[in-house]
């Protein structure tokens, strides 16, 4: 289904045009990420493979003002993770079939088979009520298609809500997902393909009665993990992970919701220096907005001996694809308290209310394009990590209203948080090189923005 979670969503200063000619440096959790063109890229809900080392990254697109259920698979390509070209689109609504633009394509996920030479495409397939929840596959002789659409069935005769796919070492291919809401469904599957990926074969195991979804498995050479996400609509909640097959474990701190995300897909980067493996999530927005959804990538923590696995927040990172080593740049910390503050804010975590300003000077800037994190609380969604409460209304974002050295504000959408917790959404900004800078921040439209702790600055965006 197209679940849950997340978003953190906001208009950011977008720098399209510049980034068209010049090359990101930093993978950034929570931003808008923009193809080699300058537009946004839109792989929602997605899948990566490498081929002939190049990465390509299959997902949903949810262009904003196309109001087609579905509008096609995009396909994007990358050298080194961090930048990537539009290929466009590996499957294309046709009308009349299973794959119409009324019907739901969503969760796609690629895998070659050796034997038959062809990329086989699955993705979940349902109609618009989700009241046939199905499987589906295209294939192609090539990795950026297009794919022909082949053919939509019931899985082993059964339901299939959300689905994962893996690959393991030795060639064999399984699709994950959930059998349903169904009073004796609730069960998670690993089901086996068959010998040409086209549909599956056999149950090889079953979690029963996890009632889970977004399943997302991976290998690491010692053990095997999944990763699956509680069923909540769109609000984000605690991602868990079973591997084989403990019992299940938060692999964020309790409390953030898996920093907003909602699990789709895991990449390897087997580099010549160490293999790191990165956690991917979507961050999803709001059903009227899922084309301001994000991506959360982040680096995981593995533990061989114990089975742990957890990953931490970071605001951006650098990712050597060749040598698979990660680096984090440290940023400057402006703290809130000693910002200045009109009418009714008032420091401590700022709290910025009403007509309310607070104001952080002395920042310094490059005169580049750089990213600033906003660390804020948010507790207006005081409903718990994973469900709410039958009848009880939420805010789902704050709103602030964010100036640079008193140009014209944009919008930051700041995600609600569990009581306690701070979270950080990054945004992109131009200072005037040097010092002097300043960043003023109210509540949108009047209304409250969140409490906001500290905001950090780091280095330019781009590469030359």
């Amino acid at each position: 289904m197209k679940t849950s979670f997340s978003l953190i969503t906001l208009a950011v200063l977008s720098l399209a045009t510049l980034g068209s000619c010049r090359k990101n440096r930093y993978v950034v959790p929570g931003a808008t990420w923009y193809d080699t063109s300058g537009n946004v890229l839109h792989a929602h809900a997605g899948g990566i493979v490498k081929s002939d080392g190049v990465w390509y990254w299959f997902g949903q697109n949810e262009q904003q003002g196309d109001k087609s259920v579905f509008s096609g698979i995009n396909i994007y390509s990358s050298s080194d993770l961090l930048n990537w070209d539009y290929r466009g689109r590996a499957l294309s609504p046709i009308d009349g079939t299973d794959i119409s633009s009324d019907r739901v394509v969503e969760r796609p996920k690629a895998v070659f088979n050796a034997a038959t030479q062809e990329w086989v495409l699955w993705f979940h397939s349902d109609n618009s009520t989700y009241g046939l929840l199905q499987q589906g596959v295209a294939t192609s002789p090539n990795v950026t298609g297009p794919y022909t659409f082949r053919d939509v069935f019931s899985p082993l005769g059964g339901t299939s809500q959300d689905f994962g796919l893996f690959q393991d070492v030795d060639g064999e291919a399984y699709a994950l997902y959930s059998n349903g809401d169904a009073d004796a469904a609730h069960d998670n599957l690993i089901t086996r393909m068959n010998a040409n990926y086209t549909d599956v074969e056999e149950v090889v195991y079953t979690f029963f009665d996890f009632d889970l979804e977004a399943p997302n498995m991976l290998f690491t050479g010692e053990r095997y993990y999944i990763l699956m996400s509680h069923k909540t609509g769109y609000r984000p909640n605690n991602v868990v992970i079973a591997g084989p097959w403990s019992i299940q474990s938060y692999i964020a701190p309790s409390g953030t919701r898996t920093f907003n995300t909602q699990s789709t897909m895991s990449i390897t980067v087997a580099g010549s220096h160490t293999t790191t493996f990165l956690y991917c999530g979507d961050q999803w927005a709001t059903a009227a907005e899922l084309y301001d959804s994000r991506y959360v990538w982040l680096p995981t923590n593995i533990n061989h001996h114990t089975g742990s696995f957890t990953i931490d927040w970071h605001d951006l990172y650098t990712i050597d694809s060749k040598t698979g080593i990660v680096s984090y740049p440290e940023g400057t910390v402006y703290e809130a308290e000693h910002g200045v503050v009109t009418g009714s804010a008032y420091p401590t975590i700022c709290v910025i209310t009403g007509n309310s300003t607070l104001t952080v000077s002395n920042i310094v800037g490059t005169g580049e394009p750089q990213w600033v994190s906003f660390y804020y609380h948010n507790p207006d969604g005081l409903f718990g990590d994973n469900r709410g409460v039958s009848g009880q209304s939420f805010a789902i974002a704050r709103f602030a209203s964010v100036s640079i050295n008193g140009a014209a504000p944009v919008t930051l959408r700041q995600r609600d948080t569990n009581a306690g917790i701070i979270l950080s959404q990054p945004l992109n900004v131009t200072f005037s090189r040097g010092g002097g800078n300043t960043i003023t921040i109210s509540g949108l439209n009047g209304g409250s923005a969140a409490d906001l702790d500290k905001i950090v600055v780091y280095g330019n965006i781009y590469s030359e």
